[in-house]
C-alpha cells in the first residue's frame, strides 16, 4: 500500500475520524481505522460499532491493499509534521506502515483488513434532503439539552418526528427541553419518528464545511446514514418509546417577560457565582417591570443580588432554576430579545426568541426548582 497526500488535507480527515474510535474498548481492532486505496483516492473508516464514519480523500501515487492502521498514533505523528506532502507506505518486513515527510520517517504497526468489522448492508425505506447549514443550526441548540444518562437510552438522541405540518425536532434530559419545528422541512409524515445518537449528530455537524450545501438522510428500519460531501456516517438509531413530551409543555402561562438576552446573560453568569455549588440555585423575583436576581450558599457564606429593568406583565411572582441550565438555554438562542413565560412557581417557564427564524419555531422548556430559603 502507498499514497501521497498533502499533510493539512490528512489531518482534517483523521480528526474527523478520531471522534469516532472509542477512547476505552474491549475490542483492540475498534483503535484502528481501515484504509482502502485507488489510484486517486483513499477511503478511511472509523467505527465504534453503534456509529460508523467513513471518509475520502484525493490522493497521489494511490496502490496497493487495505489495511488497519492505529488512529490515535498515526493522529499524533501526522499532526506535528510540516504542511508539506506526507506519504504512507506498508512495510513488509516488519508488518508496519511507514509515514515519510520530508526528511522525516516514523513506523506504526498495521493489521489485516480482514480483522476489522464488516459493515452492514441496509435496506433504505426513505431518503430526504436537509440544507446543511440548518441542520447544524439544530444540533448546536438541541445537543445541550440531551440526557447522558445510559439508563435513559431513549433520551440520550434527538427525537426527529416528521408532520404534514413541519419537522419536529426535540431533545430533553427530564429538566430541560427543547423543541425545533422546521417547517421547510413540512410534508414528510410518512416517515414517520426516528431517535438519532447525539453522538452521531454531532458528528454530522463537525464534518460539515462551507462546500456542503446539503446532507441526505438514509432510512432503515434500525439505521440511518447521513452522506455528505465525500463522507458517510451511518448510526444504529435508539430504540425506544419518545416521552409525550407535549404533555409537559404549559399551555396557561400568561405572565410575559421580555428583556435583552444579553443583559440578562450577564446577570445570571453574575450572581450565579454566589449560589450553591451543589443546588446552583439562581430566584428570580418579579414584579411590574421589574426583575430581581438573586443567589446565596449559606454553607460558604456568599450571596450575590441584581437587579433589571424588563417589560413584565402577569402576577408578582418568585421562581427559581438551576442557574447552570438556564445559562446554557441564553447562550443558545440567537436574537437581542427573549421572551419568558410564567406560571407559577411550580410550573415549567418558557423561554422563547422573540423573533424566530425564517419557517421555524424554537421552544425552551426548563423546569423550576423547589424555593430554598
Amino acid at each position: 500500500m502507498r499514497f501521497t497526500v498533502p499533510q493539512k488535507e490528512f489531518l482534517a480527515q483523521l480528526q474527523k475520524l478520531a471522534a469516532v474510535v472509542p477512547s476505552k474498548t474491549t475490542h483492540p481492532m475498534l483503535n484502528n481505522i481501515l484504509l482502502h486505496v485507488e489510484p486517486d483516492e483513499a477511503r478511511m473508516t472509523a467505527t465504534d460499532l453503534e456509529i460508523s464514519l467513513t471518509t475520502r480523500m484525493k490522493v497521489e501515487d494511490g496502490q496497493g491493499e487495505d489495511v488497519a492502521i492505529p488512529c490515535k498514533r498515526l493522529l499524533e505523528i501526522v499532526r506535528e509534521l510540516d504542511e508539506r506532502p506526507v506519504t504512507l507506505q506498508t512495510d513488509r518486513h516488519n508488518n508496519g506502515v511507514e509515514i515519510l515527510s520530508g526528511q522525516g520517517v516514523f513506523q506504526i504497526p498495521c493489521e489485516s483488513a480482514e480483522n476489522f468489522p464488516i459493515l452492514p448492508g441496509i435496506q433504505v425505506s426513505a431518503e430526504l434532503e436537509i440544507p446543511a447549514e440548518r441542520l447544524r443550526q439544530h444540533v448546536e441548540r438541541l445537543a445541550f439539552a440531551v440526557s447522558t444518562d445510559d439508563l435513559r437510552p431513549v433520551l440520550t438522541g434527538v427525537l426527529f418526528e416528521f408532520r404534514a405540518e413541519a419537522l419536529f425536532l426535540v431533545a430533553t434530559d427530564g429538566h430541560r427541553l427543547v423543541r425545533i419545528q422546521d417547517h421547510k422541512l413540512a410534508g414528510q409524515e410518512s416517515l414517520g419518528s426516528v431517535v438519532i445518537p447525539i453522538k452521531a449528530l454531532n458528528l454530522v455537524a463537525r464534518s460539515l464545511d462551507s462546500s456542503s450545501e446539503t446532507v441526505k438522510l438514509s432510512l432503515a428500519q434500525n439505521h440511518l446514514v447521513f452522506s455528505l460531501g465525500g463522507a458517510q456516517i451511518y448510526t444504529q438509531l435508539i430504540n425506544g418509546r419518545y416521552p409525550a413530551y407535549e404533555g409537559v409543555i404549559p399551555l396557561q402561562n400568561e405572565n410575559i417577560m421580555q428583556t435583552a438576552r444579553g443583559v440578562l446573560y450577564r446577570a445570571v453568569k453574575q450572581v450565579s457565582n454566589c449560589a450553591n455549588n451543589v443546588t446552583r440555585q439562581i430566584n428570580f423575583t418579579l414584579s411590574e417591570n421589574r426583575l430581581v436576581v438573586t443567589a446565596e450558599d449559606n454553607e460558604y457564606g456568599s450571596r450575590g443580588r441584581n437587579e433589571l429593568e424588563v417589560d413584565y406583565n402577569g402576577d408578582a411572582l418568585e421562581i427559581a432554576f438551576n442557574a447552570s441550565y438556564l445559562d446554557q438555554m441564553l447562550r443558545h438562542l440567537d436574537t437581542d430579545q427573549v421572551v419568558f413565560k410564567f406560571g407559577t412557581a411550580e410550573r415549567a417557564a418558557l423561554i422563547l426568541p422573540e423573533i424566530n427564524q425564517e419557517d421555524e419555531d424554537l421552544l425552551m422548556l426548563l423546569m423550576p426548582v423547589r424555593l430554598m430559603r
